[in-house]
C-alpha cells in the first residue's frame, strides 16, 4: 500500500468543534513557542527514560543545503496540500507551492520508544495490569492522560506543541521500540474543520497506510530508509522517538532553544540524567553536566552571571550528601500543615540563623503528609536550599518537579536571596503534577485534575509554594524568649561620655541634636532639600535633588519605622531591622557607605550623580528617613 495523507469526511449533523489545544502553547504568557517546544518535548523524553540510562535529546535545524526540493516534498505531502489550502483550514503563514521545505528534528535516545499495540483503538491501560500503551496515547489521544500516572505530564497535550511549531500544523514521527526493532513512521496534521473539493472534513489527519480508514504506521524498510535519509535522522535501531517538524515557525531559533533548554532543564542536566544537543547546520552545542558552564561563559547574555549563580546553587544541592541536609519537623498527620517556628528544634533554628547571617548556604529536608480523598495517607518530602546573593535586586525562587522547572511559581519577597525547591519524591510529585496547568508552568489550586482529589489539597499546595518565603521569615525572626544581649547594639541609649580604645573621651552616641528631641543642633542642618528620595520595593533609593546647587561631602542617614506616638528614631528596636544583617541590603554608586549603627549610615559622597538603594524593610510598615550634615560640610 502507498503511504498517503487522509482526513475523515464529516457526516451531516455532526457537532462542529475546532481544536484549541495548540493555544495552550502559542498564547503562553510565560514563554515563547521555543520555550514550550523545549519544555514539552524534553519532558516527554524524560517520562520515557529507560531505567539506568541517560536521556539524550538532539534538536537539529536543517542547513539550507538540506532543505527538500519540491519534487521530493510531494512524496511526503501527498494528499495533504488540498487540505492545507482548504476553506477555513486555519493556516496563516503556509509555504508557497514551490518553496523548499526546511525542517527541525527532535530526537531522543536512552528512552523506550512508543511501546504498545499499534492497532489499539481503545483505552485499555491498567486493565489486568497491562502497561500503558505509549503509541496509542501519543498518536490517538489529545487532552487525555492515563489516570493515576506519576509521569511529569498530566494533560496529554504536550505532543500538540509539535504541530503548533509547524507552519502547516503537521509533524512526522519515527519510533523504534525496545521490544520491536522495526522503525515505524506515522504523521499527523491538526487543522480546523475545513472544506476541500466540496466536502467538509474533520480537523485531524494522518499520514500512513490505511486499513478500512484506520491509520497504521509505515514499516516498509525501503520507504522508511528513504524518509530517514531525506530528513537526516540519526535513528537506526536504537529505541526512542524522532519527531520531524516541517516548515517550523519562523520565531523558533537555535539561540532561543539553547536558552530554553538551560532555563527549563538545568537540574537534570547537572544531575547527569540528561544531555541536550542543539545543532544548527554544521554548528553543534552540547549541554551536559561538564559543558554547561563553559558554554555559558562563551555567551554574551547580559544575565549570564545570574544564571551561573543559579546553576552553581543547583550543583551544590545535587552534590550535597543527604546527611548534610537539616531535617525539620513534620506537620501533624491529622491537621492541615502550617509553617511555624515549632517545626525547628531550638538549637537547630539558632544554628541556621547564624549560618544565614554568615552568608552560608543552607539545605533543608521538608517532610509533608499527602492524603487523597479516597485513599491512604502517604509520607513525602522535598528539598529546599537557600543562599544569599547581594547581586540580586529581587528574590529568586526556583521550583523544580522531577527535573522540570515550574517557571510560573514564585512566592519569595526578600531581596538578595535565592531559593531552590526540588521535588523528586513520587507522592508529592504526583500531588503537584495534578495541580499543574496544561503548559506545566504553574501549580493551580482549582485545576480540574487536582480539585477535590486530596484532603487539605489547597493548604498543602500553599505550604510547598510558600516554603521559600515562610522559611526565610522564620529564620529572620529573633529567637523567642528573653535575650540578655538584645540591647547591647543599641548605641544611642548610652548617653554618658565613655572612653574609646584610644583613651580619648568620646561624645554620646545618641542622635545629633538636642537630647530628647528630633531637632538638629546649631551647627547641623536637615538636608532633605539636597536629596531626592524614591520609594522602591521593600525600601528606598536616594539620589541628588536636581534643584540642589551644592551637595554635602558627608551625610548621616538614619532610618526607623513610624510609630503612632513619640519619636520614631528613639523607638527604633534591633528586631525592626539591622542594616548589617539579613535581609537588609545597602548598594551604592558614587559613594562610600559605612554602617554607624544598626539603623544609621554614614555616606561619603564621591560623585554628584551618586545613587544609594537600601532594601529589606517590612513593606507593611511606614519608614521614616532623616539626613543630617554640618554647615561646613558643603562643597
Amino acid at each position: 500500500m502507498t503511504p498517503e495523507w487522509r482526513f475523515r469526511a464529516m457526516s451531516r449533523g455532526e457537532i462542529n468543534v475546532d481544536p484549541i489545544e495548540g493555544e495552550f502553547f502559542t498564547t503562553e504568557a510565560l514563554g515563547s513557542l521555543s520555550d514550550a517546544l523545549v519544555r514539552e518535548a524534553i519532558q516527554n523524553s524524560l517520562d520515557a527514560a529507560s531505567p539506568g540510562e541517560k536521556v539524550r535529546v538532539i534538536i537539529s535545524f536543517c542547513h539550507p543545503k538540506q532543505r527538500l526540493i519540491p519534487s521530493k516534498i510531494e512524496e511526503y505531502l501527498k494528499g495533504l496540500r488540498t487540505h492545507l489550502v482548504g476553506e477555513k483550514a486555519g493556516l496563516t503563514d503556509q509555504p508557497q507551492e514551490n518553496e523548499p521545505m526546511d525542517f527541525m528534528l527532535i530526537e531522543d535516545f536512552g528512552t523506550r520508544g512508543l511501546e504498545g499495540d499499534i492497532r489499539e483503538d481503545e483505552d485499555v491501560s491498567g486493565d489486568g495490569g497491562r502497561p500503558k500503551n505509549d503509541f496509542f496515547y501519543f498518536w490517538r489521544n489529545i487532552g487525555r492522560a492515563v489516570e493515576g500516572t506519576t509521569a511529569r505530564g498530566r494533560w496529554g497535550l504536550g505532543k500538540t506543541v509539535f504541530q503548533a511549531a509547524s507552519r502547516i500544523n503537521s509533524f512526522f514521527g519515527v519510533t523504534v521500540r525496545r521490544s520491536d526493532p522495526r522503525r515505524l513512521l506515522l504523521g499527523q496534521s491538526v487543522l480546523k474543520i475545513h472544506t476541500s473539493q466540496g466536502k467538509k472534513f474533520a480537523p485531524y489527519g494522518y499520514y500512513g497506510i490505511f486499513d478500512d480508514g484506520f491509520a497504521l504506521p509505515i514499516d516498509d524498510p525501503i520507504h522508511v530508509n528513504r524518509f530517514c535519509g531525506e530528513f537526516g535522522l540519526q535513528r537506526s535501531n536504537q529505541p526512542g522517538l524522532s519527531v520531524i517538524v516541517p516548515y517550523p515557525e519562523r520565531e523558533i531559533l537555535p539561540k532561543d532553544i539553547i536558552r530554553s533548554a538551560i532555563h527549563h532543564y538545568f537540574f537534570p542536566i547537572l544531575s547527569e540524567g540528561l544531555v541536550v544537543t542543539i545543532r544548527d547546520g554544521s554548528a553543534s552545542n552540547v549541554l551536559d553536566a561538564k559543558t554547561i558552564f563553559s558554554f555559558l561563559d562563551r555567551t554574551d547574555w547580559p544575565d549570564k552571571e545570574g544564571i551561573r549563580s543559579r546553576l552553581e546553587l543547583a550543583r551544590w544541592s545535587i552534590d550535597l550528601p543527604d546527611e548534610d541536609c537539616v531535617r525539620i519537623g513534620e506537620p501533624p498527620e491529622a491537621k492541615q500543615p502550617k509553617w511555624d517556628d515549632d517545626l525547628f528544634e531550638p538549637d537547630q533554628l539558632d544554628d541556621l540563623r547564624k549560618k544565614l547571617d554568615r552568608g552560608e548556604r543552607i539545605a533543608l529536608f521538608v517532610p509533608l503528609w499527602i492524603k487523597r480523598t479516597s485513599g491512604a495517607t502517604q509520607h513525602s518530602s522535598y528539598k529546599v536550599v537557600l543562599e544569599r546573593d547581594a547581586k540580586l535586586e529581587r528574590g529568586e525562587d526556583l521550583f523544580i518537579r522531577e527535573g522540570v522547572t515550574i517557571a510560573g511559581v514564585a512566592s519569595l519577597r526578600q531581596t538578595g536571596m535565592r531559593v531552590l525547591v526540588s521535588v523528586t519524591d513520587k507522592p508529592l510529585s504526583k500531588f503537584l503534577g495534578d495541580s499543574e496547568n496544561p503548559a506545566h508552568t504553574e501549580w493551580q489550586e482549582r485545576s480540574p485534575k487536582f480539585r477535590g482529589k486530596y484532603d487539605w489539597g489547597p493548604t498543602c499546595l500553599r505550604y510547598v509554594k510558600n516554603s521559600p518565603r515562610e522559611i526565610l521569615k522564620i529564620l529572620s525572626r529573633p529567637a523567642k524568649g528573653r535575650d540578655e544581649t538584645l540591647l547591647t547594639n543599641l548605641f544611642y541609649i548610652d548617653l554618658k561620655p565613655s572612653e574609646d580604645p584610644s583613651g580619648k573621651t568620646r561624645k554620646p552616641t545618641g542622635f545629633p541634636g538636642k537630647e530628647g528631641t528630633d531637632q538638629p543642633s546649631p551647627n547641623e542642618i536637615t538636608t532633605d532639600h539636597y536629596f531626592h528620595v524614591q520609594r522602591i520595593k521593600d525600601g528606598f533609593r536616594l539620589s541628588k535633588n536636581p534643584q540642589a546647587k551644592r551637595l554635602p561631602k558627608v551625610v548621616t542617614l538614619e532610618m526607623a519605622y513610624d510609630v503612632r506616638q513619640g519619636n520614631a528614631f528613639k523607638k527604633y528596636q534591633a528586631f525592626d531591622f539591622e542594616l548589617n544583617k539579613f535581609p537588609m541590603m545597602v548598594k551604592g554608586k558614587g559613594l562610600k557607605a559605612t554602617v554607624l549603627r544598626p539603623n544609621a549610615l554614614q555616606l561619603n559622597l564621591e560623585a554628584a550623580d551618586f545613587k544609594l538603594a537600601v532594601t529589606g524593610f517590612d513593606p507593611n510598615r511606614d519608614l521614616k528617613i532623616k539626613t543630617t550634615t554640618s554647615l561646613d560640610n558643603l562643597r
